[in-house]
């Protein structure tokens, strides 16, 4: 499984090529350093590794009298990869990780059909978790144990699981309701 940020890169160009100028700006645009800490020399130096392991490829252009770029594009063992990260990303229970924010921002790039059983499966996951942290505060909450941070700590897991629920239960209504997953990039967010 791929980290984040070249999973993110990956899914980038997997949509259309880009040189690490553009993954960069990107970047900067969808304010990603918010999610996890990006720094451009981390970008370049993700390129280089995901070119070494054979996941994307590099052509050099030059237009006009502009500087000789190189523009990278996906392999198909870096589309298999891709398919792989995010549907771990998807099936993992890590609440409220930035793992799930990428697989969400590229989860157009699995078939309707798989991306609907991985969220129907994470769905009765959380629903279970769910069930079973209710009856951890209720537990806590008959012995007395108001105040504790124990109980705070918990109803804490249990607001994020809801919340994660109810974005599992809002994506598989969206995807229910679409003939296709891809009806724009979810990269349009950029200021061009």
């Amino acid at each position: 499984m791929l980290s984040k940020l070249s999973t993110l890169i990956l899914g980038t160009i997997a949509e259309s090529k880009k040189n690490p100028y553009e993954l960069t700006k990107m970047i900067k645009q969808l304010d990603l350093n918010k999610w996890f800490s990006i720094a451009e020399s981390t970008v370049y130096a993700t390129i280089n590794t995901l070119k070494k392991k054979g996941l994307i490829t590099g052509e050099r252009l030059q237009k006009g009298n502009f500087p000789e770029k190189t523009v990278y594009s996906i392999t198909a063992e870096g589309e298999f990869e891709l398919h792989r990260s995010i549907s771990k990303y998807l099936e993992r229970n890590n609440l409220g990780g930035e793992e799930f924010d990428v697989a969400i921002l590229l989860m157009h790039n699995l078939g309707k059909e798989e991306l609907m059983q991985k969220l129907k499966f994470k769905l009765e996951s959380l629903e279970s978790a769910n069930y079973d942290l209710k009856k951890k505060i209720l537990k806590l909450e008959l012995k007395g144990d108001k105040h504790s941070t124990n109980l705070t700590l918990l109803k804490h897991r249990l607001y994020l699981l809801e919340a994660e629920t109810k974005t599992i239960k809002d994506l598989i209504k969206n995807v229910n309701l679409r003939k296709s997953l891809v009806t724009e990039s979810p990269f349009d967010l950029r200021v061009n």
